[in-house]
């Protein structure tokens, strides 16, 4: 805890070192409106995480609760607040939260596990038929019977 205590002391004076040094490469007030467009940026990726937390809601998908548990939007949104706070450093976290790389060791890092790959949307049979299963080469095998003997 005192590590991270010391990191959030320490970023400001970083962040500003870092917009010194990038405004005397490009200038002041380029490195100026930089910032102010990436925080834009960080801006428009949140609203539409929101837009999309409002369109599970109405669904009945669970809503912004939904989008914060899930990995990809919850780094998505990470990467968003990065780019909302001003700072040069703060924007290059967020460029990596975005990198599918990062973001694959970081799900491993916070999650522990693997992630789950999505399920095709279940058939109801329709009535009177028996339900078929349709499966590729891969993933089935063929076994000899059993010395059991069918009623």
């Amino acid at each position: 805890m005192p590590r991270i205590l010391a990191m959030i002391l320490i970023l400001p004076v970083a962040e500003l070192i870092a917009f010194v040094l990038v405004g005397s490469a490009i200038g002041f007030g380029k490195a100026v409106l930089l910032q102010l467009g990436i925080s834009l940026i960080g801006v428009a990726m949140l609203g539409s995480l929101f837009s999309e937390a409002k369109v599970r809601a109405r669904s009945g998908g669970g809503g912004l609760m939904s989008i914060a548990l899930d990995k990809s939007h919850s780094l998505r949104g990470l990467a968003g607040l990065l780019f909302t706070i001003p700072g040069f450093i703060t924007d290059a976290l967020g460029v990596l939260a975005l990198v599918p790389e990062v973001r694959e060791r970081l799900r491993r890092l916070i999650g522990g596990a693997e992630p789950v790959p999505p399920r095709s949307p279940r058939r109801e049979p329709s009535p009177g038929r028996a339900e078929m299963l349709d499966l590729d080469r891969q993933e089935w095998r063929e076994v000899q019977p059993s010395g059991r003997r069918e009623v």
